[in-house]
């Protein structure tokens, strides 16, 4: 039986992983973050490593030492979270790692992390063969479609977000009547919308699309329950996410939230007319 290493940050999303993984008869190494990686996590995991966040080198060691050759990172810890020394633990190959890199953008850390266990061996993979069945299909999910103004809005966010994201800001805007209410930046996706509630603005289109130039391996884009509570705090009435490159986490309850608020939640291209 072969091992699989994971890379285990917030949320349900390394525990689906971790399950694919299993039932496809991996050996499943992960390794975990206190206060931040679901403990349910090690009723699914083989073996489960508790680190702190900067415990670069033991992370590759324990990897090595259980034979693991591939590994896939799922959940996000946002990246405010490296900015707070108390969250950190910053080992020797740590310090050096961010000596060397040029700034602290997304795609920075993350290829430069990439590099640093591909130097001993470990490939990181794209986590969507293991979670395909959470990607977001194509169309309206839930029991509302958009109307012809919130169609015009999706367009134009799309637009917006896919902006922010070649500029490595963030994923997500949140619009209404073809403007901007609030981008994404380090808060994460439910903060930027909590924010947009803040401002006082109701019935926005929430838009979430993959950078172009997203790297599958880390970060995917992902909404769940969650969400749709932010939303519902915020009173925005649209979830539009890019199709085939967005994950859901629990797809039922999700939806179920949604309809039950009398949202919308709909997969879009990534180009072309937005309704299908």
């Amino acid at each position: 039986m072969h091992n699989i290493g994971l890379i285990a940050g917030t949320g349900d999303l390394p525990l689906h992983v971790a399950d694919e993984a299993a039932t496809r008869g991996f050996h499943v190494v992960a390794i975990a973050f206190r206060g931040f990686t679901n403990p349910a996590l090690e009723r699914i995991a083989k073996e489960t490593f508790w680190l702190k966040l900067g415990q670069l080198e033991k992370a590759i060691s324990i990897f090595k030492t259980h034979g693991v050759e591939r590994i896939v990172m799922a959940g996000k810890i946002e990246k405010s979270n490296l900015l707070r020394p108390w969250n950190l633990r910053l080992d020797r190959r740590a310090l050096r790692l961010i000596r060397s890199m040029a700034d602290w953008r997304d795609d920075t850390v993350l290829a430069a992390i990439a590099d640093e266990f591909r130097k001993d061996g470990i490939v990181i993979e794209e986590i969507t063969p293991w979670a395909g069945r959470l990607m977001a299909p194509l169309g309206v999910l839930t029991k509302r479609s958009p109307n012809e103004t919130q169609w015009k809005d999706i367009a134009f966010g799309r637009t917006m977000a896919q902006g922010i994201g070649a500029l490595d800001i963030g994923q997500t805007v949140v619009v209404k009547s073809a403007a901007v209410i609030v981008a994404e930046a380090i808060e994460g996706t439910d903060k930027a919308i909590l924010r947009a509630g803040d401002l006082g603005i109701p019935n926005g289109v929430v838009v979430k699309m993959a950078k172009p130039q997203q790297d599958m391996r880390f970060d995917v884009p992902g909404i769940g329950p969650s969400t749709v509570d932010s939303m519902i705090t915020a009173r925005a009435i649209v979830l539009a996410v890019e199709a085939g490159k967005t994950m859901i986490t629990d797809f039922s309850e999700t939806v179920r939230r949604a309809d039950k608020a009398k949202m919308v939640i709909v997969g879009i291209p990534v180009d072309g007319p937005v309704a299908g």
